[in-house]
């Protein structure tokens, strides 16, 4: 079995926190109103699962207010890492405490869902802003919305992740034109795909997921490099139950189809990415 053949430090790229709410409460105007989800439940699920390594991504229901995400990050002494959102008014002394804090990336919401700014050219503006301490760019939409964001964004020089393989719907014929040029966009040195969000991608449908195996193995082979995986733990706004995280890591196993292109995307890839 692949899982059992790793040796450890591995990442889960993708997860979420929202409480606890009498130290963290939501806004008024939350986009969303998930269950409280603490730091505390993440750390016993990624020990379950032998994951000592995660990234937080910081919470649309959170808007640009990282306390949790700040000190959910400082209980773990390094080991994790964050993904911040932020906007035009967020200072450059607010980057440097958030990099500080173990920030690593900022996240650009493009469904219709999230809230977020649209403007490209306002959006690349505020990538600018963070390329000078080492951040990347996640990249949340559907693979239409990314292509014209990609191909907008041809010469920006700094790491863009792709989130949830692009939101891709894997219980219908595939956009062949449309996965063929994000491929060609994954030939880029400094072009992510995180291969998370088949629980997403099969539309709720529980595992075995078997018809997302041969998009999501194009996608890792279109850059075995710069591929990385999340759980997306605790699956906010989703259809039906939530999927077993257990059964997830197996899945990007059975994607990865060996233990060493599962060891470059569990450990090797995050590792050169967050740190």
């Amino acid at each position: 079995m692949i899982r059992s053949a790793l040796e450890g430090g591995l990442w889960d790229c993708h997860t979420h926190i929202y409480g606890p709410w009498e130290t963290f409460p939501l806004p008024a105007d939350a986009a969303y109103r998930p269950a409280a989800a603490p730091m505390t439940e993440l750390l016993e699920l990624h020990q379950r699962l032998g994951i000592s390594h995660g990234v937080l991504v910081q919470a649309a229901c959170y808007q640009t207010d990282h306390r949790a995400l700040l000190s959910a990050l400082a209980m773990t002494g390094g080991r994790y890492r964050g993904v911040a959102l932020i906007n035009d008014n967020t200072s450059d002394a607010t980057f440097q405490a958030l990099h500080d804090g173990g920030v690593r990336g900022i996240r650009f919401n493009f469904m219709g869902h999230l809230p977020g700014e649209r403007n490209l050219g306002q959006l690349r503006r505020l990538a600018e802003r963070v390329r000078p301490l080492g951040w990347h760019a996640l990249l949340h939409g559907h693979l239409e919305q990314l292509l014209s964001v990609l191909d907008a964004w041809r010469d920006l020089d700094m790491p863009l992740v792709i989130d949830h393989m692009a939101r891709q719907d894997a219980t219908c014929e595939l956009d062949e034109p449309r996965l063929k040029a994000l491929e060609q966009h994954l030939e880029h040195e400094k072009r992510w795909i995180k291969l998370s969000g088949v629980d997403r991608m099969m539309q709720g449908a529980a595992a075995p997921w078997d018809a997302a195996l041969p998009v999501a193995r194009r996608l890792l082979d279109a850059a075995p490099e710069r591929a990385i995986w999340g759980t997306d733990w605790p699956h906010p706004n989703i259809q039906g139950a939530a999927p077993d995280d257990d059964r997830l890591l197996d899945f990007i196993c059975d994607v990865c189809g060996d233990a060493a292109a599962a060891e470059a995307v569990l450990v090797h890839n995050p590792r050169r990415l967050y740190f």
